[in-house]
């Protein structure tokens, strides 16, 4: 059985805006654009014990907490940052490492426990990265993806928890639906339409509902509400046949601003990847995901070379070609046919 440790940046966008500006810190902090549609980026633990989190429009945020501090995204030093702590911790403790996104990753520690507990490899990673960046981190230990990933978020901020078969009972069973990794809120709300209200309900699910509620991807869940996911990572830099960024709106809506800058913010993330790993794509991608769960994808293949500007101004004419009237509650941009 492996291990592996699911390291997840706390409040990485203000985070990074607190070391880049040290008057912002233990202020309540909110990362979003100016406009009057924006919508939050991220919020540090000061402005979300206001209530304010992710996807929230920034008019809202501002009634919750009217003292927060909007700062406008630095995506190049979030990219920055994210590359010092990805080199850090290949350097101090291992190159076995699986980057999941600009604020976390996966790595093996297999080989590691052999000398020193799991818990003790966690403990010197939180300090590291406090010690040497000024970040902060929560981690999970378990024996795949899945158990990690639930581990990191179960105590946050810095937290260590381990997830193994014999935890699965009685730490991530009692837990609510929404708090299972990839059940967004409106997943969750036909979950508990269908009396799903906890991991322990899904674990124990009758598989063919669960088809009818997932579809294809029914096994996926099934499994990992039993503790089983895949424990292999990909390490270096394998190219990838696609990027993506996809986002769930807190309330369905047909807002064009309130898209507009969502499409922005997922654009300027697929792209700083792509852009870090030195790749290349010709199709651009959209992807929008109704309230009843029909998703719609529409592409658009390029002959001249890619830009960023040209990316996000294709972006929003697939948008307003196919979809500007449509109440979506998910969208999802990328690129693909990579080179």
């Amino acid at each position: 059985m492996k291990t592996i440790l699911h390291v997840d940046m706390n409040c990485f966008f203000p985070s990074v805006e607190e070391i880049l500006n040290p008057k912002l810190k233990n202020k309540p902090v909110v990362v979003g654009g100016r406009t009057k549609r924006s919508v939050v980026a991220s919020a540090n633990y000061e402005a979300r014990r206001y209530g304010i989190k992710a996807a929230m429009p920034l008019y809202r945020a501002s009634i919750l907490c009217p003292k927060a501090i909007i700062v406008e995204p630095h995506f190049r030093e979030y990219e920055r940052y994210h590359n010092l702590f990805i080199n850090l911790l290949k350097e101090k403790i291992t190159d076995k490492i699986e980057v999941a996104s600009i604020d976390e990753c996966y790595i093996d520690i297999t080989s590691l426990i052999k000398k020193q507990s799991a818990k003790s490899i966690a403990i010197k990673i939180q300090n590291l990265l406090k010690s040497k960046l000024n970040l902060g981190s929560s981690i999970g230990i378990g024996h795949n993806r899945f158990m990690s990933k639930m581990g990191s978020n179960y105590k946050k901020p810095l937290g260590i928890t381990q997830m193994f078969n014999e935890d699965l009972i009685s730490k991530i069973w009692p837990l609510k639906i929404e708090n299972m990794y990839m059940v967004g809120p409106a997943t969750a709300k036909v979950l508990y339409d269908n009396e799903i209200k906890t991991i322990r309900d899904l674990a124990l699910s009758n598989k063919n509902k669960l088809k009818e509620i997932f579809g294809n991807s029914w096994e996926k869940f099934y499994l990992n509400a039993n503790g089983k996911d895949d424990d292999e990572l990909i390490y270096g830099r394998t190219k990838p046949k696609s990027i993506s960024s996809a986002h769930t709106f807190e309330n369905d809506t047909n807002n064009y601003d309130e898209i507009k800058e969502m499409i922005l913010l997922e654009a300027k993330e697929v792209w700083e990847n792509l852009s870090k790993q030195k790749l290349e794509g010709k199709t651009i991608n959209l992807t929008i995901k109704t309230p009843d769960f029909i998703s719609k994808i529409k592409s658009k293949s390029m002959n001249n070379k890619l830009t960023f500007e040209l990316f996000f101004s294709n972006l929003l004419d697939i948008y307003e070609k196919n979809f500007i009237d449509v109440t979506i509650r998910l969208i999802g941009v990328g690129i693909s046919k990579i080179f």
